[in-house]
């Protein structure tokens, strides 16, 4: 038998493929098909194949041939939705992953990813139900009792959402895989008074500043606070209220007896929707820098509203770069403020995206004149200052949108189709931070939708001479 198309080539093939050799490995399943016209397995080795060499049409054309010759083929129906998924072609991806359990009900790993395409997709109850199926086959699987944990939150269910959030520190993600200090680890059933308790920031910039709220809290139970954040937070939260001293993520620790991530400080506190603590301001500027700010900003009547279209990247990251691409909006997508009079737009864009501002101007921008002066922002205790002088902040969902919504700031969040867990679901409210308000999209990627109610919603408010959310 030719090695190249029986037995001897798909012993081939597997070694080719450990050895991630791609090229040559399809080059043996074309041999072996040759000689097997519609080999299912080889279909899908195939499909796998052209994947990894980024041929996603040709991999979808594969896997749809491999379930047409074999249509209980389990793995090929799975595979098919993963690659939709990765695409965003979510309806179909949910499809797929439903064909796989229709053969193989016991497929933990389809259970969870369809629950995360029904997540995304807004239908929350199905996914749920979803997640709960993949954790009923396998109560240890991270990944998926991470994802409840979240469909949970964004549902409103607190009281079981956060002791579940606990599962994200056995998930793969690099926020995930910094090691815990030595000390023990506090979760609010030991009394901390007369302690000294390390709060350690994790995840993103905006993560620190919505949780960092719980600090006075921790204080008001007789312990010492000591703030761990990430660098260009602590001039601002070293202001924040019952905090004894700052230190910056990477460095070394003070002496502590007991420490807490931040986001498990809504566990250990007990936090309900009904009783989450929604005080603001909590944190605020520097009176002098503000002041200096207000003087810079001097100009002709006008509500003064600050601008942010785009978070950071992250490319090492790809789920949260992919998140990224969904949340961020292009400069251009804002040109339909042009048409508010009355407004002063100020561009509060850190990162790359900021130089969409030179470029726009250099094609004859149309859209509004937006007040650059984020050169001088170097943390966010001088961005804090500049928006102390601002009367709102319109913002894709980033850490600006909480440093306003934490100083008590008007703001209006610009929320991608599958919005966060945080942002809850079918409101344009938000108990964490009483001045926001939330601009969802109808549909996926619908961003203009969304900015002409902005626009409007604008519109409204300088011509009632509004200064509130």
């Amino acid at each position: 038998m030719d090695p190249g198309t029986g037995v001897e080539g798909e012993a081939n093939l597997g070694g080719l493929l450990r050895a991630g050799r791609f090229v040559e490995a399809e080059a043996v399943c074309r041999r072996i098909l040759a000689g097997r016209p519609g080999h299912a397995e080889t279909l899908n080795n195939l499909a796998n194949i052209l994947e990894e060499l980024d041929r996603k049409a040709e991999a979808e054309v594969a896997y749809r041939q491999a379930i047409e010759a074999r249509p209980d083929f389990a793995a090929a129906h799975y595979n098919l939705g993963l690659l939709l998924q990765a695409e965003r072609r979510l309806e179909a991806a949910e499809a797929a992953y439903r064909d796989a359990l229709a053969v193989r009900p016991d497929l933990v790993q389809a259970h969870n990813n369809r629950g995360a395409a029904l997540r995304d997709l807004r239908r929350l109850d199905e996914a749920l139900a979803a997640f709960e199926a993949a954790v009923r086959l396998r109560p240890d699987y991270a990944d998926a009792q991470f994802n409840l944990a979240m469909c949970r939150l964004a549902m409103g269910d607190y009281a079981r959402g956060w002791a579940q959030y606990e599962w994200r520190w056995r998930i793969r993600q690099a926020w995930a895989a910094r090691p815990a200090p030595p000390q023990l680890p506090w979760l609010g059933r030991e009394p901390v008074a007369g302690q000294t308790i390390l709060l350690r920031a994790e995840q993103g910039l905006g993560d620190t500043l919505q949780f960092c709220r719980y600090a006075p809290l921790v204080a008001d139970l007789g312990a010492r606070v000591v703030l761990e954040v990430q660098p260009g937070l602590e001039r601002l939260l070293a202001r924040l209220a019952g905090v004894g001293q700052v230190v910056t993520q990477g460095g070394r620790w003070p002496a502590f007896d007991r420490h807490a991530p931040l986001m498990s400080l809504p566990l250990a506190l007990g936090t309900e929707l009904e009783s989450v603590p929604a005080a603001t301001p909590y944190l605020s500027a520097d009176p002098e820098a503000a002041a200096q700010w207000g003087r810079r900003l001097a100009g002709p009547p006008g509500l003064r509203v600050g601008l942010v279209w785009a978070g950071a990247s992250r490319p090492d990251q790809p789920i949260a770069a992919g998140v990224d691409r969904r949340r961020s909006l292009s400069l251009d997508a804002l040109a339909p403020l042009a048409a508010v009079r009355g407004a002063r737009f100020f561009s509060l864009q850190k990162g790359v995206a900021a130089g969409q501002l030179a470029d726009a101007a250099r094609r004859g921008w149309d859209g509004p004149a937006i007040a650059d002066h984020t050169a001088a922002l170097n943390d966010f205790a001088d961005t804090a200052a500049l928006v102390a002088n601002l009367d709102l902040v319109i913002s894709c969902d980033t850490s600006v949108a909480h440093l306003a919504g934490a100083m008590g700031k008007p703001v209006w969040i610009l929320s991608r189709f599958d919005g966060c867990w945080r942002w809850l679901s079918g409101r344009d409210d938000s108990p964490w931070y009483p001045t926001a308000r939330l601009f969802r999209q109808a549909a996926p990627g619908d961003w203009p939708e969304v900015v002409a109610r902005v626009a409007a919603a604008l519109a409204e408010r300088v011509g009632a001479g509004q200064g509130g959310a």
